[in-house]
């Protein structure tokens, strides 16, 4: 038995088999009282002695002792207590209580051909088969209840020396001992199933994580795919689809193309820390300032592209990259001379595929930088 026990019997199955040992303590101990009093009344009422009240009296004040222990354990938070040893803790409790309850048989079991005799053997069955059936996931407190009872039962029935006291009590200790083996398979049928159900919300759990774990992955992917690794802004990749999906949907469309002026000058006399601080200056700046339908991006090294969509697509492209030129002079300080060149097809009624629009608008960069830099030029 408790090799089973130790099979199944991780914390968290001792912790499920508390709850379940004390889910119904107190209709079990009122039950309990209620039994002992039926008996009292009728072992008085036929032998007339007060001994059976004093009896009573210690069953009611251990069932109330049994029943605060059980409430105090029900109140107290799972996750802090120690589920062995409250376990063990009303295991002797019920213990105790099965003492108390053999002095019934001892003292007013005769013959059980009286009517008195019959009841306590009828009752000390009950009480005990009741107990047994109600710990399917825990047999050792009904165990621990049950064996002192019916010790006292059967050694009572024997000492009489009587052919149907020999009969019940062979019967009594045939049905207990398959009671108690039930009891016992209960158990190990509920640590399996408990186990089983743990472990399957542990995979349900892992699966979940893992799969969050892959969603993140695969947003990460396509965060590295997408976006430009220095500045955060969208790279080429992204230009290509967003470009071609506007043409395709004949939605009106501008497009600029910037370069930093000077920028080698920058990398070569102060390093390409101070290179890497401008680029990822301007990039702020362009996703700060861009407004609906505007999509800064980085095409790679120190030139940029802004797409811009809409009927007054133009317009709005025109003022977006005069700022960012008015804001790379601002933080340049005129170090260096850098500055921004730019190239910009606005949309003019012409029907372009992406390719001939990226060509016009780098044909307008060059015409640009042609005519000394730090200008727009439009194709």
């Amino acid at each position: 038995m408790d090799a089973i026990s130790s099979e199944f019997g991780s914390e968290d199955v001792r912790r499920a088999q508390l709850q379940s040992a004390l889910s119904n303590i107190t209709v079990t101990l009122i039950a309990n009282s209620f039994i002992a009093s039926s008996a009292a009344l009728l072992i008085y009422d036929e032998r007339g002695t007060s001994f059976i009240f004093v009896w009573l009296a210690g069953i009611f004040g251990l069932n109330a002792v049994r029943l605060a222990h059980g409430l105090r354990l029900l109140r107290a938070d799972a996750s802090h207590q120690d589920p062995e040893k409250a376990l063990k803790s009303l295991t002797r409790l019920a213990f105790v209580a099965g003492l108390c309850w053999s002095p019934l048989p001892i003292a007013f079991l005769d013959s059980i051909d009286s009517r008195t005799a019959a009841y306590i053997v009828f009752i000390m069955a009950g009480i005990t088969t009741g107990s047994i059936i109600q710990s399917l996931a825990y047999w050792r407190i009904s165990v621990a209840f049950s064996s002192p009872i019916l010790a006292a039962t059967i050694a009572k029935l024997l000492l009489q020396q009587n052919t149907v006291d020999l009969v019940v009590a062979t019967n009594m200790a045939l049905l207990m001992a398959m009671l108690i083996r039930s009891a016992v398979i209960s158990q190990q049928k509920f640590c399996v199933s408990h186990a089983a159900t743990h472990q399957a919300t542990e995979l349900a759990t892992s699966l979940r994580l893992a799969h969050a774990e892959v969603q993140e992955a695969n947003e990460t992917l396509k965060r590295l795919a997408t976006t430009d690794p220095l500045t955060g802004l969208p790279n080429r990749s992204v230009f290509n689809q967003t470009l071609a999906s506007l043409i395709h949907e004949q939605t009106p469309v501008s497009l600029a193309l910037i370069d930093i002026d000077n920028f080698k000058t920058v990398n070569d006399t102060m390093g390409h820390a101070a290179g890497d601080e401008i680029l990822c200056t301007l990039a702020l700046f362009m996703m700060d300032k861009a407004g609906d339908d505007i999509t800064p991006i980085r095409l790679g090294g120190d030139e940029f592209a802004v797409i811009a969509s809409g009927s007054d697509s133009a317009a709005r492209l025109m003022d977006y990259v005069l700022m960012l030129q008015q804001n790379m002079k601002d933080q340049s300080g005129g170090l260096h001379n850098v500055t921004l060149s730019v190239g910009l097809c606005p949309q003019d009624g012409k029907q372009r595929s992406a390719s001939e629009l990226f060509a016009a608008t780098d044909r307008a960069l060059y015409a640009a930088k042609s005519a000394g830099r730090d200008c727009i030029r439009s194709a």
